[in-house]
């Protein structure tokens, strides 16, 4: 239960990633350059936390999670709430507790049994419930980036527990942060870090590295620790509840009836699916 705790704490801070990371591409400010910022925060944050772990090998590993968790999840996420509402970038999420599930499955080489199957099933419906008013109207870029944001983080959350037998689960988001700030700088040549030059948007950077970023980061690593990848990624659904909520109150974007449908169904489905 103790890992479970860990896991709604993530959650939580990462609904209101969501809002913040809208509110700011909308504005205006470029999602590589936030990214970098972000992380340029979160990893002496992570270290200090950490307390300065030594390094002790598997740099491939570390830089392999770098890219998926760190470099690879934000800069589509980011990216991605240019183009959809908080909410709808944040049911994406729904999705990766299947999505966890499968790749467990297919990296043990055994066959998921058929309820988690059919709650996977369901909960791609709910999807494509809550985004069909959208996507009539919009491009498709947007839903494509947040799927791709989900599916690296649920390679991520598979992948995190094999490093945990030379560091513990702070020890590791410390380096896997810094190694994922050493994949994103290359992209740093194509950012516009001029739009971050205001008090505002530095303040709010500065939250999301901290809270959502170094935080959250470190407490889901000890859930996946001691909950497991699966029971870790099963309390996911709660996090579009969440900041469909927080969208509503604090940015005015309020769901169709179709959409709370839709999120009603993948909830529901993702939940099946944890139990099964």
């Amino acid at each position: 239960m103790r890992g479970v705790s860990y896991a709604l704490f993530s959650v939580a801070a990462w609904s209101t990633n969501y809002l913040v990371g809208r509110f700011l591409v909308a504005s205006g400010v470029d999602p590589v350059a936030m990214s970098i910022l972000r992380f340029a925060i979160a990893t002496p944050l992570l270290f200090l936390m950490a307390r300065f772990p030594p390094y002790r090998g598997a740099a491939r590993r570390l830089a392999l999670l770098g890219l998926l968790g760190v470099a690879g999840f934000n800069l589509l996420l980011y990216s991605s709430l240019a183009y959809v509402t908080a909410a709808v970038a944040s049911l994406f999420v729904v999705l990766a507790s299947p999505t966890t599930q499968l790749l467990e499955a297919a990296l043990a080489r055994r066959r998921p049994s058929g309820v988690p199957l059919l709650g996977s099933l369901a909960a791609v419906a709910g999807a494509y419930l809550t985004l069909e008013p959208y996507l009539a109207v919009h491009s498709y870029l947007g839903p494509l980036l947040a799927a791709l944001a989900t599916l690296s983080w649920a390679v991520y959350t598979v992948l995190v527990r094999g490093v945990y037998r030379m560091y513990s689960p702070i020890e590791a988001m410390a380096w896997i942060s810094l190694f994922g700030l050493a994949v994103m700088l290359p992209t740093a040549a194509a950012s516009r870090p001029a739009t971050l030059a205001d008090p505002l948007v530095l303040a709010l950077v500065a939250y999301v590295a901290a809270v959502p970023g170094a935080l959250a980061y470190a407490a889901w690593n000890v859930a996946v620790q001691k909950a497991g990848s699966r029971r870790s990624a099963a309390v996911l659904p709660l996090m579009p509840v969440l900041t469909t909520l927080l969208s509503y109150l604090l940015l005015g974007e309020a769901p169709t009836a179709t959409q709370l449908i839709g999120m009603a169904v993948a909830v529901a489905g993702v939940y099946i699916s944890a139990r099964g």
